[in-house]
């Protein structure tokens, strides 16, 4: 993704400054890439110029409860998942204490590249600001044993209840600028695995529980790749899969698969893209998806490298009518018209039907 590829760019600031303002759109592009259940759970999403950092936050405010921050650094992105706000802190750690054995099997599930900093921070009476004091424990989440978690946690979570003290706990992963860079748009999809990786550590302390996946009942309705016969005017060469008329629409049966429907996108084709670009710098194109009457504004469609794929990726009421509606294997029908001010609107349906 571009938005990266002035990390490698050690020690410049310029870069840094082009990496931070791009960040608002990878964590916007990243919020509508996670699964339905796991948005349920971030209130507030966005840009801190502050901690020059993007995140997801539990609460309303950045630091009242968790977040999973994106740190810009010259040389790297971090990922790090921040348990910080001392409601959640006092009712996480008890929860913890509960049974230290599962709670260390959830941490050693993690890869070992996590490191896990559990720290003891003084708390400023009169302004509230935190200082740090000693590090409890910091470490590769892979060097934990039983005793250790049982020691660290039963210490954080006395030294929370008095109140000069806060134990925040923090999980990061660095991953190298030169390798994010290089990634493209793939830094969307392995941060999306990322974020989905800290959600048991996540749960332990807010006490949550995943929702369970819907099983999709089957439609009665028939979901069959469209006969050329069925979308195409007497006398007119069919184009199932492909552009029919590129100054105005196009039609498209894709067939989906359980990556597309849990993740939320539908994949086109190479020769589809050209109609979304703006120019040939084009990386996405905001589009309206229209489904069963409704629509959803928040959606686009990418550029996918190295062969310009075009897919397009839902906003969260059109993906959530995904899962409820297709299954493994199904055909969706994609037609696809540019409006009078330029405004591409996209009407999914199955495809004896749209």
């Amino acid at each position: 993704m571009p938005v990266f590829s002035a990390f490698g760019w050690a020690e410049e600031a310029n870069a840094l400054k082009y990496a931070l303002a791009q960040l608002q759109t990878f964590i916007d592009l990243l919020y509508l890439r996670l699964p339905v259940d796991i948005r349920g759970e971030f209130q507030t999403h966005g840009l801190s110029q502050e901690n020059q950092n993007a995140y997801l936050a539990t609460d309303d405010s950045y630091d009242a409860g968790a977040y999973v921050a994106f740190n810009a650094r010259p040389m790297s992105l971090e990922v790090q998942l921040g348990i910080v706000g001392h409601d959640l802190l006092s009712k996480g750690l008890a929860a913890v204490n509960k049974d230290i054995a599962a709670v260390h099997h959830v941490f050693a599930q993690l890869d070992p590249n996590w490191m896990l900093r559990v720290q003891q921070t003084q708390v400023n009476s009169e302004t509230g600001e935190r200082a740090h004091h000693l590090d409890l424990f910091k470490d590769s989440v892979n060097n934990l044993t039983v005793e250790q978690a049982r020691e660290i946690f039963e210490r954080a979570a006395y030294l929370n209840e008095e109140d000069k003290w806060a134990t925040p706990v923090y999980l990061s992963l660095r991953m190298p600028s030169e390798r994010v860079a290089s990634m493209g748009y793939a830094i969307i999809d392995i941060s999306a695995d990322l974020v989905s990786a800290l959600m048991p550590v996540l749960r332990l302390f807010t006490g949550k529980k995943p929702k369970k996946t819907r099983t999709v009942r089957p439609s009665t309705k028939t979901s069959r790749r469209v006969d050329a016969d069925d979308e195409s005017p007497a006398g007119e060469t069919a184009i199932t899969g492909s552009i029919k008329s590129i100054a105005d629409n196009f039609n498209y049966v894709a067939e989906l698969r359980p990556l597309h429907i849990r993740r939320g996108f539908i994949n086109l084709t190479p020769a589809h893209w050209p109609f979304f670009a703006v120019s040939n710098r084009t990386e996405t194109r905001g589009v309206t998806v229209v489904f069963e009457g409704r629509q959803d504004k928040t959606c686009s469609v990418w550029r996918l490298q190295p062969d310009d794929q075009a897919r397009i990726v839902l906003g969260p009421q059109v993906h959530e009518w995904l899962e409820e509606n297709f299954a493994n294997s199904d055909a969706i029908q994609v037609s696809v018209r540019r409006l009078d001010n330029d405004e591409i609107r996209i009407t999914l349906g199955i495809p004896d039907q749209a």
